[in-house]
């Protein structure tokens, strides 16, 4: 609080520019910050919304993989229930593995499975095995299965008893292994009649469906817990994102760019699906809008406080003008005053005023003029009629002394009387209206000389004078009217 109260008496002894210039500051502070917060909001908003649409997108392509991966499962029930496989194994199982007729109807049915598998180019081959340890592949020829990852699938297959199986590609086999046994369902009886192996090509698959990735340089990488299924590029210096996490996205720097990443974790098959691209490829424009808005608003707020201080300018500057005028005043500079006024004034508040206050110059400076005049006059007129009093009386009262003085004897009183008379005289006619300090008190002692031969000891007068008395005028007779 204290603080507080020293900011606001700091600022109530500021001066009107200062306090007009700190208070638009800080709205304007407050403006620009709650508009930034707001662009901030909304460009986030707009960010999570363009994220949403990768994550969308990804997520659009992982159910379209997943479609096709369910065309594959679904043509393997296909062709496992379907009446051509059934009833060709159904005859096969009553011939002799090692004969003519079997070996025929091994070739007729490695013909079906291939037609069958026709319709879906992803699928690469097909290979049936049966307990008679037949084994045969229809299509093309895509690399040996290692011979534990086959016990492993055909053991998982007889555990399902004809449910569908599949191992995701691996470094050393990138092919998707999947198949189901065959049951008898022809008489129902679900016995064991063979299996089905289908070997898929999912690079294939992925490539096809990563079109709807808008991304041009998108990097997209699909893996399992058991490696990688498929990437486009290397991936040295990606931190690939936690498996337990089904999707998301992440900002991240790879190779000093300023990536984003978006994934999400197929629950049907458990891979994982991760986009990366850089980050200004497709919010470089909501980076360049943020950028020219933030600058926009930076100019526009420089261009206020310009116009700020102009303004402020404009409507303090009349009254300093008034203030320093009003200064002069008080020193009775009336002229001094009238000249600190600007010349031609505004037509608002302030230019009134500085007019009415100029007006008021005006006639203060007139009245005093014309009162000082007339005071002037006054006193002069009063000092004349004293001057024009005083001659006559003293000249009547000085020669009756001097009757008086003559006729009684003292004629040596008389003779100096009558030079000191004749010394103040000349004083007294001459035109001279201003004489030295000197002069004047030279006059006051020739009256009062005579005024001690007049009066003899019934008058003491004492004089006393210091400084240089003939530095300094004064009107004539001053000393002898103020007596």
């Amino acid at each position: 609080m204290k603080r507080i109260r020293k900011w606001k008496k700091h600022f109530d002894d500021a001066r009107l520019s200062q306090k007009i210039t700190i208070t638009f500051l800080v709205i304007a502070v407050l403006i620009y910050l709650i508009m930034a917060a707001a662009m901030q909001i909304t460009f986030r908003i707009y960010d999570r919304h363009l994220y949403e649409k990768s994550q969308a997108e990804l997520d659009f392509f992982a159910q379209q993989v997943n479609a096709n991966l369910a065309q594959i499962e679904a043509l393997t029930v296909s062709i496992a229930t379907g009446s051509e496989v059934q009833n060709k194994l159904s005859q096969m199982q009553d011939m002799d593995y090692l004969s003519r007729e079997y070996g025929y109807a091994k070739q007729q049915l490695m013909t079906i499975l291939q037609n069958q598998i026709f319709s879906q180019d992803i699928i690469r081959n097909v290979v049936y095995t049966d307990q008679k340890q037949v084994t045969f592949t229809a299509g093309a020829y895509t690399g040996q299965i290692e011979p534990q990852v086959m016990e492993m699938l055909l053991q998982q297959y007889h555990e399902k008893r004809g449910g569908y199986v599949s191992f995701s590609p691996t470094e050393n086999y990138p092919y998707l292994i999947s198949g189901r046994d065959i049951l008898e369902v022809k008489n129902a009886t679900l016995d064991y009649m063979g299996s089905l192996i289908f070997t898929s090509d999912i690079a294939k698959l992925i490539e096809r469906q990563a079109k709807v990735l808008e991304a041009e340089h998108a990097t997209l990488l699909v893996y399992s817990d058991q490696g990688m299924i498929y990437q486009e590029t290397d991936i040295h210096g990606i931190e690939l994102p936690d498996m337990d996490e089904e999707k998301g996205w992440k900002i991240m720097n790879v190779q000093g760019e300023r990536t984003f990443l978006c994934y999400e974790k197929s629950r049907e098959t458990g891979w994982m699906y991760v986009n990366f691209f850089p980050y200004s490829e497709i919010y470089g424009q909501v980076l360049r809008l943020r950028y020219f808005v933030s600058l926009t608003i930076a100019i526009v707020f420089a261009g206020a406080v310009l116009v700020l201080h102009s303004l402020s300018a404009a409507i303090t500057r009349p009254l300093e003008q008034l203030s320093e005028s009003m200064k002069v005043v008080e020193q009775g500079d009336f002229k001094g005053a009238k000249g600190l006024l600007p010349s031609n004034p505004s037509r608002d508040e302030t230019g009134r005023l500085t007019r009415e206050f100029d007006t008021m110059l005006t006639q203060i400076d007139y009245l005093i003029h014309e009162n000082y005049e007339k005071q002037i006059l006054i006193k002069d007129t009063k000092y004349k009629m004293l001057q024009s009093q005083i001659n006559p009386h003293f000249l009547y009262n000085t020669l009756n002394s001097l009757n008086w003085m003559i006729k009684a004897g003292s004629s040596a009183d008389a003779s100096r009387m009558v030079m000191e008379l004749g010394s103040l005289l000349r004083g007294v006619l001459s035109k001279k209206a201003y004489v030295t300090a000197k002069e004047e008190l030279d006059m006051l002692e020739n009256y009062i000389a005579v005024q001690q031969y007049r009066y003899k000891n019934r008058a003491r007068f004492v004089v006393e004078k210091e400084g240089n008395l003939e530095a300094y005028f004064v009107p004539k007779m001053i000393l002898r009217v103020l007596s």
